[in-house]
């Protein structure tokens, strides 16, 4: 195989030396960096002190087995995103439930065969980094978003969630319970990315947006204040836009650029310059510049940006 490098770091945690030895080569020849544990509680120490892009998890090991392990690590905030792939001579397809339910994202089945593995790690790492990447541009960009399970247990919040959650009174349980009590159904019926429900939390109504879903049973969503579709509909009805150009015209009177307003709205930036085209025939300008100052002289006249 061709040596590549910079691929990622990957932690391996297996009590058997020969197993161990097979799965360093296979992914040191691939282009990994690996570190090894015998059991849970290195994997663990190790996890901690170097922060593996991914980890190889045995079920069945001596000290600490890899679900009680994988628990642990999932209750820690600052490992809880490192994806973790099982691998269990265990045919029980209770066992496997049992990986996956302590946070495993997928798993394989001893004797581990190197093609399949070297497939699932680079697939599993690639998700875990553009997770991590949606997480952060949506952060810096100020967005209430956060990502859950299909019953509204929370993954993770933006840091502008967490503040709009106290301004409504509330807290990330709080909002955990509107979700099981009112979006698990909605979810459960497999909506449309970008589609929309209405949920009541704290003092407010509030619409939720579906992002996507980074992974299996994980759901990202954003959660959009009744203000905003309001000023998208005045937009839309003003100026005879579709509902994306109206969001699209929004954010561009708001000053986000082409690649902010795509990260926002889950699209990319070619798709966001598609719609301003029609957004700029529509509003008779040639330019963004002249689309924000009439935007925004219309909305100034109904209610504050």
């Amino acid at each position: 195989m061709n040596r590549e490098t910079n691929k990622g770091v990957v932690l391996i945690a297996d009590d058997t030396a020969e197993s161990l030895s097979m799965l360093n080569e296979a992914l040191t020849q691939s282009g990994y960096t690996v570190l090894v544990a015998m059991d849970g509680v290195q994997a663990l120490s190790i996890a901690g002190r170097m922060t593996p892009d991914l980890i190889l998890l045995d079920a069945i090991m001596p000290n600490m087995d890899g679900f009680e392990a994988c628990t642990q690590l999932k209750a820690d905030v600052d490992l809880q995103d490192i994806p973790v792939i099982f691998m269990t001579g265990l045919s029980d397809s209770q066992d496997v439930v049992r990986g996956l339910e302590s946070g495993g994202v997928d798993y394989l089945t001893k004797p581990v065969k190197i093609d399949e593995l070297l497939a699932r790690v680079q697939v599993h790492m690639t998700n875990a980094r553009k997770t991590q990447s949606a997480r952060g541009a949506l952060n810096e960009l100020g967005q209430p978003a956060f990502s859950c399970s299909l019953h509204g247990e929370l993954y993770w919040c933006t840091n502008r969630a967490l503040e709009l959650l106290e301004n409504l009174g509330t807290d990330c349980a709080g909002l955990e319970t509107v979700l099981a009590r009112e979006a698990s159904s909605w979810l459960s019926r497999g909506p449309q990315k970008h589609s929309q429900m209405r949920i009541d939390i704290g003092s407010k109504t509030l619409s939720l947006r579906l992002l996507g879903q980074p992974y299996p049973g994980e759901y990202l969503l954003r959660l959009v204040d009744e203000d905003d579709l309001a000023l998208c509909q005045d937009l839309r009805g003003h100026f005879q836009l579709t509902e994306r150009e109206a969001e699209v015209l929004l954010w561009l009177a708001r000053g986000k650029s082409n690649q902010e307003i795509g990260q926002i709205l889950t699209m990319s930036p070619r798709t966001v310059n598609k719609h301003l085209e029609q957004v700029f025939r529509k509003l008779e300008v040639e330019n963004r510049t002249s689309a924000a100052a009439v935007s925004l002289g219309y909305l100034s006249g109904i209610k504050l940006l």
